[in-house]
C-alpha cells in the first residue's frame, strides 16, 4: 500500500515538472509578430487548434490542460490579437487576456446620407482607422459571401451599402470589423419580403440602392420619400432626366441646397441634369426607409417637387405649375 501510495505521489510529481516545462517551453518559431483572430463562440479546442495551424505553438494539449486548471477559460473573448510565434503556451495565454482587458470597446455612429469619404473622416477623427483605410478597402472588396453585392458592377464600390447605425467596436479595431458589421446589419435590414419585390419589380439591389441614395438626400420623411420615389421611377421610365441637386453637390461636395448654373453644366455621369437614367452608382448609404420608397413608391399625378426655405415641401403635376411656385418661394 505504502509502495503504490508513494509510487501515485512520483508519478503526480513527474507529470506536474512535465506540465510546468511543457507550458514553458518556446515555440521554435520565430517569424516574428502575427495577427491572431477569435471568431465570436469560438471554444477553447478551437482555439488552440487555430493556434497550432498558424504556427503559435506546437500542440494543443498543454494550452488546454493550462487553461483548464488556472480557470482561464472565460476569458478568452472573440476579436483580433498581435501575437509573436516564438511564446510559450503560459506567454500567450496571459497575452490574450492582457490583450482583451485593454482592448475597450466604443460606439460609432454612421449617419444615414453620408458618403464613403464622410464616413472615413468621421472613423479617422475618432482614432480607429488611418486616412484612406475605408476608401481602399471600398474599392478592392471582393467578398462573394455576401449575395447583394452580385449584381453590383465590377468597378463599384462600397457605396450604399454601408447601412446607418450605431455598431459597438473595438477601440484597437479595424477597417474590415467596421465594414462587416455594416455590411451584416445590411443584410439583416434588406428583408425577405423587399428583396422579392426588388426581383418582382425587375430591378437590381444595386439599381434601388441607388435611386434610394438619391432619394435619401433629396427628402425627409418616409411618406414625403415615396411619393419623390414615384417621381424619378417615373422620370427613368420616360427617359427624362432625373434632375436631382443631391447628385450635383455628390459631384461638387458643397452641399448646397440650389446650386449654381455653372454647376448643372459639370460634364459627368453624375449630373441627372445633363443625363437621363441612373448615376453610375450610389451617391450616399440610405437608410431603410429610403430603400422602402423605393420599392413602395406612393403613386400620384406629380412630376416635380420643392422645398421652400422654411422646409416646407410642394409638389406639382406639371412644369408651369413648379415654375409658378419656384417664383412664389424663391
Amino acid at each position: 500500500m505504502k509502495k503504490t501510495m508513494v509510487g501515485l505521489i512520483s508519478m503526480i510529481v513527474i507529470l506536474t515538472i512535465i506540465f510546468i516545462f511543457k507550458i514553458n517551453v518556446k515555440n521554435e518559431n520565430s517569424f516574428g509578430a502575427k495577427t491572431f483572430r477569435i471568431a465570436k463562440g469560438e471554444g477553447i479546442d478551437k482555439i488552440a487548434g487555430s493556434l497550432v495551424e498558424q504556427g503559435f505553438m506546437e500542440n494543443r494539449f498543454w494550452f488546454k490542460a493550462y487553461v483548464a486548471l488556472s480557470g482561464s477559460k472565460a476569458k478568452f473573448m472573440d476579436g483580433e490579437y498581435k501575437l509573436a510565434t516564438n511564446m510559450t503556451a503560459r506567454q500567450l495565454i496571459k497575452k490574450l487576456i492582457d490583450q482583451r482587458n485593454s482592448n475597450k470597446e466604443v460606439d460609432i455612429t454612421l449617419l444615414e446620407g453620408r458618403t464613403i469619404k464622410q464616413n472615413e473622416e468621421y472613423l479617422v477623427a475618432q482614432g480607429l482607422i488611418k486616412i484612406g483605410d475605408l476608401t481602399e478597402y471600398s474599392e478592392s472588396f471582393n467578398d462573394k459571401s455576401y449575395f447583394f453585392l452580385i449584381d453590383r458592377p465590377k468597378k463599384a464600390t462600397l457605396e450604399g451599402y454601408l447601412y446607418p447605425d450605431t455598431y459597438r467596436v473595438y477601440a484597437k479595431t479595424d477597417v474590415e470589423e467596421i465594414v462587416k458589421k455594416a455590411l451584416n446589419n445590411f443584410d439583416n435590414k434588406l428583408d425577405e419580403n423587399i428583396r422579392k419585390e426588388i426581383k418582382k419589380q425587375k430591378k437590381t439591389i444595386f439599381e434601388v440602392i441607388t435611386l434610394a441614395s438619391i432619394v435619401e438626400k433629396e427628402m425627409f420623411g418616409y411618406e414625403n420619400r415615396r411619393i419623390v420615389a414615384d417621381i424619378f421611377l417615373k422620370r427613368l421610365k420616360v427617359g427624362m432626366g432625373l434632375q436631382s441637386d443631391a447628385t450635383i453637390n455628390f459631384i461638387t461636395g458643397k452641399g448646397l441646397t440650389r446650386p449654381t448654373a455653372t454647376d448643372l453644366k459639370i460634364d459627368s455621369l453624375y449630373n441627372t441634369y445633363k443625363y437621363a437614367g441612373l448615376p453610375p452608382g450610389p451617391i450616399s448609404n440610405p437608410s431603410i426607409e429610403a430603400i422602402r420608397a423605393v420599392v413602395y413608391p406612393q403613386k400620384t399625378d406629380y412630376w416635380y417637387f420643392l422645398t421652400t426655405p422654411d422646409n416646407k415641401i410642394i409638389f406639382s403635376k406639371n412644369y408651369d405649375e413648379h415654375l409658378t411656385n419656384k417664383y412664389k418661394y424663391y
